[in-house]
């Protein structure tokens, strides 16, 4: 795999990862409503397509896999 497109999934990995962080933390924060859900950004700017928003959330566990395998060696902080 050639250094740009170990880039490019990183950068794609990266800001999928961030989404979640903080689709995660607005759900933490924001409190549950009587049903009982909390606020989930995700679903506020896609609407409740249960398909989309499980292919969403797919690609973001994926992306925190990848990068939890791939950190140390891509990070300049860490390889020092």
């Amino acid at each position: 795999m050639s250094p740009q497109t170990k880039k490019w999934i990183h950068m794609i990995a990266f800001i999928l990862v961030v989404i979640g962080a903080i689709d995660l933390g607005l759900f933490g924060i924001i409190p549950a409503s009587s049903s009982g859900q909390g606020f989930d950004l995700l679903e506020a700017i896609f609407g409740f397509n249960a398909t989309l928003l499980e292919i969403i959330y797919a690609l973001i566990g994926v992306s925190g896999v990848y990068l939890l395998i791939t950190h140390k060696k891509d990070c300049t902080v860490c390889a020092k």
